[in-house]
């Protein structure tokens, strides 16, 4: 349910739709009395439908009604709560998938916690997995993925390595290969201008482009580094399939500009499905009724649709489960 105090518990019920109830039983995680008030408030749109979504509550939380619409140790151990427990009923095959609703970080390292981010915590709880971000608006067929994810950009060149492009590309490929999309893939360079041919910064001459080569040899649909100044204009972004991007703002900000209602955040190379909305806790807006639930509705759709094609751990085909669970 994401961080009660935000608008997590809001858009959990706005994002549950009634084709979506024929297509999947769907459980919320998170304090029972939360959901509870915010299904009074927010439900509407399914009317007596929502007897069919179940409650998986953690236990009782020292969250209090006065704490909302700011971020606060409470929320963050309430919004922690629900991540470990949804996590662990992926983990031991209990759902199909999980879809993330907004989390402060600040409120859970309020809480005790330390928390760089939902990608990286729920990796560290599967084992550490080569996980990587990727961002996804289907109806716009546009898909961003990312090298890095939250990290200073002073650590930023000492990250990007052969192996770790590849890795990534690799993973962009088999994404590629789900959503049955037959345009090339796209890398972002570093450096403004891509470099300009090594004068402004050496990454996309010595580390970039001779990955790029060496899957393209092996057939592979690959193409670039491109300036990320001009890669995500429509005439040029619509060619691809995915664009890589190599750091969180550089693909963040395009894509939040272009698809922030239909935006879908979700991680490959775990051994679960995990789906996202793509925006924060919105405190200035929390507990109004004035939140949209379209991520969440996307979110849901984008990890029916893997979990229906088995694909998680970067494995595009596997055989299918009937009656898909998802939890959220």
């Amino acid at each position: 349910m994401g961080d009660p105090a935000g608008i997590g518990p809001e858009v959990c019920w706005k994002g549950i739709t009634p084709k979506l109830l024929d297509l999947a039983t769907i459980s919320i995680v998170g304090d029972q009395e939360i959901i509870e008030e915010s299904k009074l408030l927010y439900s509407q749109e399914l009317s007596e439908r929502t007897k069919e979504v179940s409650i998986f509550p953690t236990e009782n939380s020292s969250f209090k009604p006065l704490e909302r619409c700011r971020p606060s140790g409470a929320s963050g151990e309430c919004a922690l709560k629900a991540i470990q427990i949804a996590t662990d009923i992926c983990l031991n095959n209990k759902a199909d998938a999980m879809v993330t609703a907004p989390v402060s970080k600040e409120a859970i390292e309020m809480s005790g916690t330390p928390f760089t981010g939902h990608t990286e915590w729920i990796s560290n709880r599967c084992g550490n997995h080569d996980e990587m971000m990727m961002m996804s608006d289907l109806s716009q067929k546009f898909h961003v993925g990312y090298l890095t994810t939250h990290v200073p950009l002073a650590k930023l060149p000492s990250l990007i390595t052969t192996n770790l492009i590849q890795r990534r590309l690799e993973q962009c490929l088999s994404f590629r290969d789900l959503i049955r999309d037959p345009r090339p893939i796209a890398i972002c360079g570093l450096n403004p201008h891509a470099g300009e041919n090594g004068l402004l910064g050496t990454e996309e001459e010595d580390i970039i482009k001779p990955v790029i080569q060496k899957l393209q040899q092996t057939g592979h649909p690959i193409e670039g580094p491109f300036p990320a100044d001009t890669l995500f204009v429509k005439n040029l972004r619509e060619k691809f399939s995915i664009l890589l991007a190599l750091y969180h703002d550089q693909g963040g900000i395009p894509f939040k500009m272009l698809a922030f209602d239909q935006g879908v955040n979700h991680t490959l190379g775990l051994p679960i499905i995990r789906t996202s909305v793509d925006h924060g806790t919105a405190w200035d807006i929390a507990w109004k009724g004035q939140a949209s639930g379209k991520s969440m509705t996307a979110a849901i759709e984008l990890a029916l649709l893997r979990a229906e094609a088995g694909w998680k751990e970067q494995v595009p085909h596997h055989n299918t489960k009937p009656n898909t669970k998802v939890t959220t």
